[in-house]
């Protein structure tokens, strides 16, 4: 039986649209989990462009005995400019920074505006965006 902390999906990351081209995956980090928040630069995963992407979901532990299945819920948050804090400001959203919360075919313009990304996972139903605008200072890892 494994620990359903343990649980985590991978979003795969494709280099063209329709989930074609050069495909890399990536594990959630553990920042929803109050660990600290990584964020790679498409460059550092041989991507020169995030064309589409699949953001599974899963059940924690579905053989536990004494607990309810739980699904997790993989977001993919992109940037257009390296991010200097963790805060993501919702006004921003679609101009600086997008989130995507399930598989997507086409990225339309972000493809090209993408330039960092963040993988993580949460439990359904939690607040649907531990980068909130509001909240205590976290750590962020960018790795380039």
């Amino acid at each position: 039986m494994s620990n359903s902390a343990d649980l985590r999906t991978k979003a795969t990351l494709y280099g063209e649209a329709h989930f074609q081209g050069t495909a890399v995956t990536v594990s959630p980090d553990k920042g929803d989990e109050g660990e600290t928040m990584v964020v790679h630069s498409l460059a550092h995963l041989g991507l020169s462009r995030l064309g589409s992407l699949i953001a599974p979901g899963e059940l924690t532990d579905p053989d536990h005995l004494f607990s309810q299945p739980a699904r997790r819920i993989t977001h993919v948050t992109v940037w257009s400019s390296k991010p200097k804090t963790w805060r993501l400001d919702p006004k921003d959203r679609g101009r600086t920074w997008q989130q995507y919360d399930s598989d997507t075919g086409d990225l339309g313009a972000w493809a090209a505006r993408s330039r960092y990304v963040r993988v993580w996972s949460q439990k359904d139903g939690a607040e649907s965006n531990t980068l909130a605008s509001r909240g205590p200072s976290r750590l962020i890892m960018v790795v380039e």
